[in-house]
């Protein structure tokens, strides 16, 4: 056996052994950890409503306009978050129509935050003008309570005394405290979390039921809805239901109307229903008693998503699709063929250079016997010697050579003989026609 093979074989042992080792002592750990709202449940508040609703046999779906009215049957229920997408008088009184016919319209009073009544005037509420209800201050400790339960827990205690700094500490040391027991204990006990939020009884809303049984909700009340029939009990067309949340209120925070066939109810809690507040006391059976038909629209401001979210949602797309460009230009600009060529030249050449490119052009190309056969016929025509016979041709050599100083031969050459077969030859027959017809 080689040594090799030896210690191929220790390997095996050994991880075999470690294998062996750690599905001895293996044991699964199981924990939850609550990480919030997916990003599902941040885009839409009513999520948890929606669901619930499905559960029970309804048809929920969401819409952005009160355009929807011209689609929906009378039986069906929409949901409203604010009065004032109702934003005009004809859109109000289509609302009343399609109620009218047998439709049951929840909708929740706009309560924005106006400096001045007349500030409240200028942005009018058709739809709550046409119910003759107005909007009237009701209890202010709701929001900073519910405020500090959403950032400690359902389980936070609060007092009117305590400040939100106060609270916070208070809420960290109790968990210290928490964290300190569980780890001294050997097997932790689990510790359920109470539903409902603690909140005074006496700002509860009692409501009965159909069946004899009553339901708690616990409303916003830092607005409140007032109709001139809760002091006047002449008025007909006022609300058939209402309630109150204290005894001595003067106006209400969810009253209910009837319109021919169908129903208005009237609230001012804009979060009754949203995904953080509807496991709280009765608000889901609340809604399901509300509910009615076979769909529930629910009619919602378009929320969309912000940048940071547009860019953690679309990051990678972002850079995968830069990546990519810039390759593709690399490859565009990178690739070559043969060797590099020099660098054209940005100063312009004189003017014997052009002459001289020029005459080398014509030669080269072949073009130099027929310039020179041009100039020579025109020298010619001009002396009238197209047409001579021997003797003539001496005779006016003997008077060109008198007046050129040329010799006959070589004017003989120059006027009819063979072209030039080099550069050297042609630039001499050039010069001495340029001779000849200098002396014309």
């Amino acid at each position: 056996m080689t040594a090799k093979r030896i210690l191929i074989g220790a390997c095996i042992l050994t991880c075999a052994a470690l294998v062996g080792l750690f599905l001895t002592f293996y044991e699964r750990y199981t924990e939850e950890r609550d990480l919030g709202f997916g990003p599902e449940a941040r885009r839409n508040p009513f999520l948890a409503a929606e669901q619930y609703l499905a559960d029970i046999g309804l048809l929920p779906r969401q819409a952005d306009n009160i355009s929807v009215l011209q689609g929906l049957s009378p039986n069906t229920t929409l949901y409203i978050s604010s009065s004032s997408q109702v934003y005009n008088s004809t859109k109000a009184e289509a609302l009343i129509n399609w109620v009218e016919q047998g439709g049951h319209a929840i909708v929740v009073a706009y309560t924005g935050d106006f400096d001045s009544d007349a500030e409240r005037g200028e942005n009018r509420d058709w739809l709550l003008e046409e119910l003759d209800v107005s909007i009237e201050e009701g209890h202010g400790h709701f929001e900073l309570e519910e405020t500090l339960e959403q950032l400690l827990g359902e389980d936070a205690v609060l007092t009117p005394e305590q400040s939100p700094a106060d609270a916070m500490r208070e809420h960290n040391r109790q968990i210290d405290e928490r964290e300190s027991e569980a780890d001294a204990k050997t097997e932790p006990e689990e510790e359920e979390k109470p539903r409902n939020p603690s909140v005074d009884p006496e700002d509860l809303v009692t409501l009965p039921t159909d069946n004899g049984d009553e339901i708690q909700l616990y409303l916003n009340a830092s607005h409140l809805l007032y109709h001139p029939a809760f002091d006047d009990s002449n008025i007909t067309d006022g609300p058939v239901f209402y309630a109150k949340v204290w005894r001595d209120d003067t106006a209400v925070p969810f009253m209910q109307f009837e319109r021919g066939s169908g129903v208005i109810t009237l609230l001012t809690d804009a979060t009754l229903w949203q995904s953080r507040r509807i496991g709280h006391f009765d608000h889901a059976y609340f809604l399901q008693l509300l509910a009615g038909g076979d769909e529930f629209v629910f009619l919602t401001r378009p929320r969309f998503d912000s940048l940071p979210q547009l860019a953690r949602q679309y990051g990678a797309e972002f850079f995968i699709a830069g990546a990519l460009a810039l390759l593709a230009w690399l490859l565009l600009h990178g690739r070559r063929f043969g060797p590099l060529q020099p660098a054209p030249e940005v100063t312009r050449r004189s003017l014997l250079e052009h002459i001289s490119a020029c005459g080398h052009y014509y030669w080269q190309d072949d073009q130099c016997e027929a310039l020179l056969r041009g100039y020579r016929g025109e020298l010619l025509r001009r002396l009238a010697a197209t047409d001579l016979s021997a003797t003539q041709k001496h005779n006016l050599c003997d008077k060109l050579s008198a007046s050129t100083g040329l010799d006959e031969r070589v004017l003989v050459a120059t006027l009819w003989g063979k072209p030039p077969s080099t550069e050297e030859s042609f630039t001499e027959h050039m010069r001495n026609l340029q001779r000849i017809e200098a002396v014309l």
